[in-house]
């Protein structure tokens, strides 16, 4: 089994729950969930 880094890891749950869609991650409107700044597969610049 491959090892995912903590951030593709983030990026799979959003596409787990997206229905495996990805227009619908950018569009994410769930700004409460914790790995919303992350959802993109990246680090965001600023963590506020």
């Amino acid at each position: 089994m491959k090892r995912l880094t903590p951030i593709k890891s983030i990026r799979a749950k959003c596409r787990e729950c997206s229905g495996n869609q990805l227009a619908v991650i950018r569009k994410c409107d769930i700004t409460d969930c914790p790995l919303y700044p992350y959802r993109m597969g990246r680090r965001p610049k600023e963590i506020k």
